[in-house]
């Protein structure tokens, strides 16, 4: 698993690849010998060819980035889809076989404190500020309760004195009362991640870092919610070709210490290498705002982290929409990790307030401190 990005820092460049050969049956390739290789055929590791694993290709069993600095030769969408439905099932077959070896091999690796580091500490900061956040956020539930001083309902007993004197307001009935501020919260509140793991988030890993960003976003989680479970029951999934949920943490059963939660970046890493190309995106958010509301809690809100590349798969920003309003009861969000003015067009296109642009990890605390904010006003008003 690596970090993201090249050794050296900088950024990979990809260039358009007009190189045509049918792709026949997937293969790993020979061990890379530190040469650049396009579209050989030959070596693991290389980019625009057509059985071989790598980047920007066809037919190659799974992604290989070997951040070598080199630029990504990428052919075209439409020679991509020039592949047997044969070669197209093998390379599934061998990409499946890959990631369940890797995900043994996560199962049984040693905690490493230097690559949970490499994802933590970028965003330590951001921590801190994003527990102070989740500290501050009131208890939203309403309690029933006799509500007096009622124009109808059932006679106050306690007010027959001043419904002979002519007073109007002498009745109660049973009604809801927000809880006072600074209340006790009764129940936690239901919160569901869910992070895109689709193959794009590894392909453009190494042009804009955005698997990186998702990986430390999701530290950012982890470590901020820890001793909150009293306030807050939360699940992490992500989305990607593969389907829409792809299970890493589930309700009141998080990652107890720091050797647990890098597994679950390891297998975000692996899944964004393994998986098929495509986009389940609607899906997702359609079951995390289901799921989230299926059992009775203070409050609830469903996170869709998504790297914006909606329109290659012709998802319209106002589809997505639909879905985060579709039930009144969650508080249902957008956030955009990557894309630029992309990115941009579909927060606009959303429901006002239901999007958010943060490239930059550092935006994330803020945007949920808005969040948060917004619906204690509207809950309120």
């Amino acid at each position: 698993m690596g970090a993201g990005g090249t050794a050296d820092g900088k950024i990979r460049l990809t260039r358009t690849w007009d190189k045509k050969k049918e792709a026949s049956m997937p293969k790993h390739g020979k061990a890379p010998d530190g040469k650049r290789h396009a579209g050989g055929n030959t070596w693991a590791g290389g980019t625009g060819g057509a059985d071989t694993a790598g980047m920007g290709g066809k037919g190659g069993p799974y992604r290989l980035d070997l951040d070598d600095g080199n630029p990504v030769m990428q052919i075209s969408d439409e020679e991509k889809k020039n592949i047997s439905a044969e070669a197209k099932e093998a390379a599934r077959k061998m990409a499946e076989e890959a990631y369940k070896k890797r995900l043994e091999e996560i199962g049984m690796s040693e905690y490493q404190s230097e690559l949970y580091d490499r994802f933590l500490d970028p965003v330590a900061a951001e921590v801190e500020q994003l527990q102070v956040v989740l500290q501050g956020v009131e208890a939203r539930a309403q309690e029933r309760e006799w509500l007096k001083l009622q124009p109808h309902g059932e006679l106050d007993d306690s007010r027959l004195v001043d419904g002979a004197a002519g007073e109007r307001l002498i009745y109660r009935r049973r009604g809801e009362k927000p809880p006072d501020p600074g209340a006790p919260q009764t129940k936690p509140k239901r919160l569901r991640f869910v992070l895109d793991v689709s193959g794009s988030m590894y392909r453009f890993n190494s042009e804009d870092r955005r698997l990186e960003r998702c990986c430390q976003m999701a530290v950012m989680l982890m470590e901020s919610l820890a001793g909150f479970e009293h306030k807050y029951s939360w699940s992490l999934v992500g989305h990607s070709g593969d389907g829409p949920v792809v299970q890493l943490v589930d309700y009141d059963a998080p990652p107890a210490n720091r050797h647990e939660r890098l597994q679950i970046l390891q297998k975000m890493w692996a899944h964004a290498q393994f998986c098929m190309s495509g986009d389940h995106t609607l899906e997702a958010a359609e079951a995390a705002v289901s799921e989230v509301a299926s059992k009775e809690a203070d409050d609830y809100f469903v996170f869709l982290l998504s790297d914006a590349n909606l329109r290659r798969y012709g998802i319209a920003p106002e589809e997505l929409g639909e879905v985060l309003v579709a039930d009144s009861r969650v508080n249902a969000f957008a956030i955009f990790i990557a894309g630029g003015s992309e990115a941009d067009r579909l927060v606009k296109a959303l429901p006002f307030g239901r999007g958010y642009v943060c490239a930059d990890t550092a935006r994330l605390p803020g945007a949920f401190k808005e969040i948060f904010s917004s619906v204690s006003v509207q809950k309120t008003s």
